[in-house]
């Protein structure tokens, strides 16, 4: 068990008040502001001196001397470096390493891992507008913060992120690359679900993804994994959750935006990686859509029909919207099926409503893209899974009775969809489809095909009925 800190001696204390005195003496301040124009051999020199002194991580029972000192070196070591951002590269290697050491071996809070983080913190901040070509270097620097013990980090959080926030809004537009963001993204995504660190780091995703003010291709799908976790963390409240939400499906803007740039500008590799993004966010939705909280559950549906429909203007390929509805609309109703048929109502109420929203989202984006979805050489799989999966919801058992609300509003949303097949010709007696779409029709709404298409229902009767005569006729004649 760790020792006890001793409290200092009056010897103690008064050297301490003698050192001060020295150290005033001594104009330190000037010393370090005037280290900018030290010989370079002499600023190193200074440097490691400095690094030296300040270089001894404190344990419990450490003396207040060697405490002190080191807080007061590291202050001095931080004060030279932003004095010399102009010779930053000389010393920026050996600083950097001297930190890392301090923060990645504290296993108690104290004075110098504090000041060793928010000295790292303030370099960033202070160094990024003006060192281009060290920007990336400078923020993967900041990782070592998310190597903190957790009983240091848990009390320097609020701090941090509030540091954090003040860092990405001066600096937004001078983070380009994508391990730069990552490191951002990566402290923001922490702070979730921590009381008091939350609120300044969902202003900072506020900040960054809001009407896509400050979302690149190179930040997109790490900014778009913090909100999922803001969205899933109850530490903000139901609010919270649902503005996260808003803030995934508007995104979609973005994605927009930057795929007509690249139709603009023909380079079609680009729009692929689009594409791929959009079905990256779709399945991030898609997971919230499992949430036990009905509102979040409900809203994350809404949510994802804006997401999916949004891809209306990005001309993606018949395969990426085949894609979506394999990997993203048939597991979002496997999931909220084995949900309402395996958890109990107290964990999850009202699914019917969250399996309604969910049918119509399904009928209204199989709509909106039956023409490029039609045109792919696995429609016809993609169409009899979806009439399996509506066949399912219309005779799920929940709390051991059927759905009212499911079994009268799924064979209204097959007769829409069935309509619109009819009359844009995807659907006729002709057609691969055909005899699959009746086949899986029976176990939902087998009166559909008289009512819908009469005349073939009539021809087939007729043939039929000839069929027969005929047969009678062979059986007269012998």
């Amino acid at each position: 068990p760790d020792e006890p800190k001793t409290q200092p001696s009056e010897e103690q204390l008064a050297a301490h008040q003698e050192a001060l005195k020295v150290i005033e003496a001594c104009h330190i301040d000037t010393i370090i502001s005037e280290s900018k124009f030290l010989q370079t051999e002499s600023l190193l020199q200074l440097a490691k001196a400095l690094i030296r002194v300040s270089g001894r991580p404190q344990k419990a029972g450490g003396s207040f001397e060697d405490e002190d000192t080191s807080v007061f070196c590291l202050d001095l070591l931080i004060a030279v470096v932003l004095q010399n951002r102009d010779r930053i590269l000389l010393l920026w290697h050996g600083v950097h390493e001297h930190i890392s050491n301090i923060v990645q071996k504290a296993s108690v809070p104290s004075p110098l891992v504090e000041k060793a983080v928010f000295g790292l913190l303030r370099i960033c901040q202070r160094l990024l507008p003006y060192k281009e070509e060290l920007a990336e270097e400078l923020l993967r620097s900041l990782q070592v913060i998310l190597k903190l013990d957790a009983r240091v980090a848990d009390g320097l959080c609020e701090r941090i992120t509030h540091e954090v926030m003040q860092l990405v809004k001066a600096n937004a537009r001078h983070i380009k690359s994508p391990s730069g963001w990552k490191t951002v993204a990566s402290l923001l995504s922490i702070t979730a679900r921590h009381l008091e660190a939350s609120e300044p780091g969902y202003e900072t995703l506020c900040f960054v993804m809001f009407e896509g003010a400050h979302l690149t291709e190179a930040n997109y799908l790490l900014f778009i994994e913090a909100a999922r976790a803001f969205a899933e963390a109850s530490t903000g409240g139901l609010e919270r959750s649902i503005r996260s939400l808003d803030l995934m499906s508007e995104s979609v803007k973005s994605l927009a935006k930057w795929s007509n740039i690249s139709l603009t500008n023909e380079t079609s590799n680009q729009n692929q990686e689009i594409g791929e993004m959009w079905l990256k966010l779709a399945q991030s939705q898609r997971r919230l859509i499992v949430d036990p909280r009905e509102d979040v559950r409900n809203h994350a549906v809404l949510s994802l029909q804006r997401i999916l429909s949004g891809a209306e203007s990005m001309h993606l390929s018949a395969s990426t919207l085949g894609q979506v509805f394999d990997h993203v609309v048939f597991v979002m109703l496997d999931d909220l099926l084995e949900i309402a048929t395996k958890y109990s109502p107290k964990d999850y109420r009202n699914m019917e409503k969250t399996m309604l929203f969910s049918m119509k989202l399904v009928s209204k984006v199989f709509l909106q893209f039956l023409d490029q979805l039609s045109s792919s050489p696995s429609f016809p799989a993609t169409w009899s899974t979806l009439l399996k999966h509506m066949e399912k919801y219309m005779k799920t058992k929940l709390r051991g009775k059927g759905s009212d609300k499911l079994e009268e509003s799924i064979p209204e949303l097959l007769k829409n969809m069935l309509l619109v097949m009819k009359t844009r010709g995807v659907m006729t007696q002709e057609c691969e489809l055909w005899e699959l779409t009746w086949r899986n029709v029976q176990g939902i709404a087998p009166f559909l095909k008289e009512e819908l298409f009469p005349q073939e229902s009539a021809n087939k009767t007729e043939v039929s009925t000839d069929a027969t005569s005929a047969q009678e006729a062979n059986n007269v004649v012998l």
